[in-house]
């Protein structure tokens, strides 16, 4: 058998894939939640990768009842990053009965499957894999549009619901960066770019009953596979040391903040000059991992009323909050600090502790760089 650059591509990916899946089944790394369910979707992506290696290499004509068994395992793919999404989110997220309804495109597809493939006599079967346009699809039309469809719907409920926790974060905390999980947004992105291409090739591909790009097929998803699991393994296996998720009470507090039926409550002045004279005299801000719970308890009241008063009586999250004043303490020893002090030294002692996030929010307060303020100072 003739393997091309795109079949050993696709089996290093492949390879990788159940490698790191069977890292996270591990006894030592198999009591997360999040990584059991990062473990199948991995297992899920590798099926999906065996059905394109099985169409490329010609596999699956030989041995017609392994043709599509990628293809339905590797529609649970979608369910599952919405629930490792919701375990990463969420410290205290469980698994319950109810989370298999994110199974049911895989078993209405399979009973699809069933009937239309998998029961009809061997020399039907090959006809129906001589017809194909593409891999891991029936000849019809309809149904190459209504997995592309749901998939796709799967990724973008799960990539909406990482902005909400994003902008949750910055209500919580001063410094996001981390625990935003950025990561993850950006690599459900391109994978629905390459579900969205993926499905106007079928959708062409039945309407033009051209096979001339047919050949593109694999070297395209080999170049994905091994893009999305390498992206995969040095995010992920990070992800448990830089964030564990919101706790149950810091979920309960931003599911209040966020409560579009709570009753408008008038802001609390004498909250905001206590607020005010602490953040100016004891500095709290200087703290890089300072928290709206621990600000919160310095001033002796609920963080729920703390949250509330800065969202509305300032109209600023809790990140910007405290990002002003940092920004206001970087300016002042950039003014003053001996000339031989980094850059980076000002930053930490400002109490960011992210260049990135330091540089943005700098530029963005005083329309240059911290070198060129100083340089201007």
């Amino acid at each position: 058998m003739y393997l091309t650059l795109a079949d050993i591509l696709l089996a290093t990916s492949i390879l990788q894939s159940l490698a790191l899946a069977a890292f996270l089944l591990l006894p030592e790394t198999f009591r997360q939640v999040s990584n059991r369910l990062l473990a199948a979707s991995l297992l899920a992506f590798a099926a999906g990768l065996g059905e394109v290696f099985l169409y490329s290499t010609g596999v699956a004509l030989r041995h017609p009842n392994l043709a599509y068994l990628g293809t339905l395992m590797g529609l649970l793919q979608a369910g599952l990053l919405y629930l490792y999404a919701k375990s990463l989110m969420y410290r205290d997220f469980r698994l319950v009965p109810g989370h298999a309804i994110h199974t049911l495109l895989f078993w209405v597809v399979s009973a699809i499957f069933l009937v239309e493939y998998y029961l009809q006599p061997g020399e039907v079967k090959l006809q129906i894999l001589m017809s194909r346009d593409h891999p891991g699809v029936l000849s019809s039309p309809l149904l190459a549009a209504a997995i592309h469809l749901v998939f796709l719907g799967y990724l973008w409920a799960t990539i909406r619901a990482l902005g909400r926790f994003g902008t949750t974060v910055r209500q919580l905390f001063s410094n996001p960066e981390n625990k935003q999980l950025a990561w993850l947004r950006m690599l459900l992105i391109g994978y629905a770019f390459v579900w969205t291409l993926s499905l106007l090739y079928c959708l062409s591909a039945h309407v033009f009953k051209s096979n001339a790009s047919v050949q593109w097929v694999s070297a395209i998803a080999a170049v994905t596979g091994f893009l999305f699991i390498n992206y995969l393994v040095i995010n992920a296996l990070r992800q448990p040391v830089i964030f564990s998720g919101l706790s149950a009470e810091e979920a309960r507090l931003a599911q209040s903040d966020d409560d579009p039926d709570a009753p408008e409550e008038d802001v609390d002045d004498e909250l905001l000059r206590r607020l005010a004279t602490h953040m100016t005299e004891a500095k709290p801000y200087l703290d890089a991992n300072l928290s709206v719970a621990q600000l919160a308890r310095q001033l002796g009241v609920p963080a729920r009323e703390l949250s509330r008063t800065i969202n509305r009586g300032l109209e600023k999250s809790f990140f910007e909050f405290v990002s002003d004043y940092r920004i206001a303490e970087a300016r002042r020893r950039l003014q003053v600090d001996d000339p031989g002090t980094t850059i980076l030294q000002v930053m930490y002692d400002s109490g960011f502790n992210s260049k990135s996030v330091f540089n943005t929010a700098f530029k963005k307060a005083t329309g240059m760089t911290p070198s060129a303020y100083r340089a201007r100072s």
